[in-house]
Parts: structure tokens; sequence; C-alpha cells
């Protein structure tokens, strides 16, 4: 529409002619095929460009959307690739669990073995003469080293059962 309002100075001949709106129309009429020309490079082309995304615009929003495309795609991989690996950790870290409940639970029937062979030393010692005072302050000093054993065995259990809480749950208040 600008092309046809708009107010021109051609020469024709070596003179300056002025065209105008009704000029421009006449002459679309004298030659219909210029006319569609003009139209077709007026209106058809930007409408192409457009619909094609051809202009520069389109090409660096495309551009900006394949970028952020890539980006979300190595975040999920990255995301994955964390999975995974809190996973085989947790995984390693029950296996770790499972060792160290039964080295408690050994430690414990032992610790209950030594206090009840303690128990029957303890009568002995109190009413015999074949056990004697050193004999029964050994024994007893190993019960105490027993079941301070199974004192650290139940502390490295409740110590991995923490690992694994923060692992699966993140930090625990």
């Amino acid at each position: 529409m600008q092309r046809y309002l708009r107010y021109d100075t051609q020469m024709v001949n070596g003179q300056p002619q002025q065209r105008g709106f009704f000029d421009h129309l006449a002459s679309a009429f004298s030659n219909p095929l210029n006319a569609i020309n003009e139209v077709l490079s007026l209106v058809g082309i930007p409408l192409v460009r457009g619909i094609t995304q051809t202009n520069a615009r389109a090409q660096q929003n495309s551009i900006a959307i394949a970028d952020l495309q890539v980006k979300v795609a190595e975040i999920e991989q990255g995301s994955r690739e964390i999975a995974e690996a809190i996973r085989q950790d947790v995984m390693l870290q029950v296996l770790d669990f499972d060792q160290i409940r039964r080295e408690f639970q050994i430690s414990q029937e032992i610790a209950r073995r030594a206090t009840t062979q303690h128990r029957l030393l303890e009568i002995d010692y109190r009413f015999s003469t074949r056990i004697d005072t050193i004999a029964y302050l050994d024994n007893l000093s190993a019960l105490d080293r027993q079941k301070a054993s199974t004192y650290r065995e139940w502390a490295r259990l409740r110590g991995q059962m923490a690992r694994i809480k923060i692992t699966v749950l993140g930090a625990v208040e």
C-alpha cells in the first residue's frame, strides 16, 4: 500500500516527472504482470520469509531455542547420572550396614555367653576355693572388653544407619 501512496519523482525523456497514487494505480492496470510482481515482492516475499523463518531474528530465536534444548538435555542427563550414583552409593552402604549388623549380632551373642560364664565363675568364686581373686578379676576384665566391643559394634551400626539416612533423605536434623 505504501508503494502506491508514495509520491515519486522519475526522469522521463530527461525531464523530471512526478508520480502519485493514480499514476501508480494506472500503471498497475496498464501492466498487470508488473503489478503482480510488485505485489509479490512487497507482500509475498516478507510473508514467505516469516512463514519459513528465514529472517535473521527467527533464526536467532531458533538457535536460542535449540541451545536451551541442548542445555535441558545435559541437565537431565546429569540428573540421571547423579541419581544412579546415589543409588549405587546407597546399595553399597546397605551392604556395609548388613555386614556391620551381623558383626554386632555376633558380638552381642558372645557378650551374652561371656556374661553367663562370668556369673557362673562368680558363683564359683564366692562359694568355692577353686577360683582365686586374680582369675576372677581377669575374667571380669575380659567381660568388660567384650561389652566394650559390643558397644563399639552398636555405634558402628548406628553410624552406618545415619549415613544411609543422610544419603537417602538428605541432611537429617
